[in-house]
């Protein structure tokens, strides 16, 4: 019920409708109180200025025309209707001529020249000039006709469409519409560079994410955004510099307990008590293989350029490999798959989780590769006892066991899941370990991403 609610709710939301991407924010921001400015201006103009600037000419027109009509009422003769004509051409600018016998000939105007050009004229005209009548405006050639139809003739009135119509308003909104376009055009490069800007820092940010160099960042941007790369920089190198320091250091120590180590164990040859003698070699062996397996750990996380890389088969050159025909290893991908990757890092994690399959499992493999709208999705199932769903956090830990079920390693010392977990993150992908229901045993996915 709550989540129909919300759903309800994200309907009436403004958010709901709003771009996600900051570009297209930033073209909203920009462009959007300009746009509303030159809406509410043109509609201004219109209402205020405009309409009222044609409904006068509108007036003016009809009582020239009314006047012509009235003197024409008055004419007997051709020499007094001579007058007329000089008169509305010397007053109104307006040619009149009289076609006695004639029947007027309708004009049909645009809907466009009706709407804005003769609009107000024909409401006058309705309302004051009882006799049949027709107009046709010219906007090309800039005339405006009107023929009025007397029982004996026809009254021909010409004048320019200047008087009942001003182009004003075409010079007013593509003025309006031009200069909106050249906003937006400004708008555009600039908020194009700050979000190219803020990319370039998420790409950086990335990257480190997944473990590799920073060669070719530079901050830039608006103040805010170079300082936030700034600062970002400034962290990534005293990162690399303390995880640099740490590695070697562990690495030294551990390379410096070997001595000790192989200096015991000749020791112990010259002890009698042999019972002594092989729990005590026994304890040193497992100090050597966590040691070897430290180091092979550290020598894992070593940066690495990544490619594109063919990963169906990658994975099948693995399992050729790791397979010595004893066990039923099934491969379902039927498709290439590409991913960016640290080669020699990701086909030791997909070995690890393939070895401990192999020697946990019983003798039954699944192996498959599924494209995701972002990520590619590998699976790897057995039908071995698998890991207690409340001990597989655990299991991500270095140098963690199961004691009585299975243990997934490297030289049996536990490290095997966390440098496939260390390796898998490097690349900004995750892994999870769950039942198989294939198989009944372990699912080791390993997810991708593909950008």
């Amino acid at each position: 019920m709550t989540k129909n609610f919300d759903n309800v709710k994200k309907i009436f939301q403004l958010r709901t409708y709003f771009p996600k991407g900051i570009m297209a924010r930033m073209l909203i921001l920009v462009i959007l109180p300009i746009v509303l400015s030159q809406i509410l201006t043109g509609y201004m103009f219109y209402r205020r200025h405009w309409k009222s600037i044609s409904n006068q000419s509108a007036i003016t027109f009809v009582g020239n025309v009314l006047t012509i009509i009235d003197l024409k009422k008055q004419d007997k003769t051709e020499d007094e209707f001579l007058e007329t004509q000089q008169m509305a051409k010397k007053n109104f600018m307006m040619d009149v001529e009289w076609l006695p016998g004639e029947k007027m000939k309708p004009e049909k105007n645009s809907s466009r020249v009706n709407k804005l050009s003769l609009r107000y004229v024909y409401g006058f005209l309705n309302q004051n000039l009882k006799k049949p009548y027709s107009l046709y405006a010219d906007e090309e050639k800039n005339i405006l006709e009107m023929q009025i139809q007397y029982p004996n003739g026809v009254l021909f009135i010409s004048s320019s469409l200047k008087s009942v119509f001003s182009k004003t308003i075409y010079i007013f909104f593509s003025w309006v519409l031009g200069s909106t376009l050249i906003f937006i055009l400004i708008a555009v490069p600039f908020a194009k560079k700050q979000v190219e800007s803020i990319k370039n820092l998420t790409r950086a940010i990335s990257l480190v994410g997944k473990g590799e160099e920073l060669n070719d960042f530079t901050p830039s941007g608006s103040i805010q955004v170079k300082r936030a790369g700034a600062t970002f920089l400034k962290t990534y190198k005293r990162m690399q510099r303390y995880m640099k320091s740490r590695t070697d250091m562990l690495s030294g120590i551990s390379h410096d307990l070997k001595t000790p180590l192989t200096r015991m164990k000749l020791e112990l040859e010259f002890c009698d008590d042999k019972n002594l003698q092989f729990a005590l070699l026994s304890d040193i062996e497992d100090m050597e293989k966590m040691i070897n397996s430290y180091l092979s750990f550290a020598k894992g996380m070593d940066p690495e350029k990544s490619e594109k890389t063919n990963i169906t088969k990658t994975i099948q050159n693995l399992i050729r490999k790791l397979n010595k025909g004893n066990y039923d290893i099934t491969f379902l991908p039927k498709k290439d798959y590409f991913a960016v990757v640290r080669l020699s890092a990701f086909e030791r994690a997909v070995s690890n989780v393939i070895v401990n399959a192999i020697r946990y499992g019983k003798k039954k493999i699944i192996v498959d590769i599924v494209k995701k709208s972002e990520s590619l999705e590998i699976s790897i199932e057995d039908n071995g006892p698998g890991i207690p769903e409340n001990q597989r956090e655990e299991m991500f830990k270095p140098f963690t066991r199961l004691d009585d079920s299975r243990n997934t390693e490297t030289g049996g010392m536990g490290l095997g899941l966390s440098i496939v977990q260390e390796v898998i993150h490097q690349h900004g992908g995750e892994v999870s370990l769950l039942t198989s229901e294939k198989l009944g045993g372990l699912k080791v996915k390993i997810e991708l991403p593909l950008k």
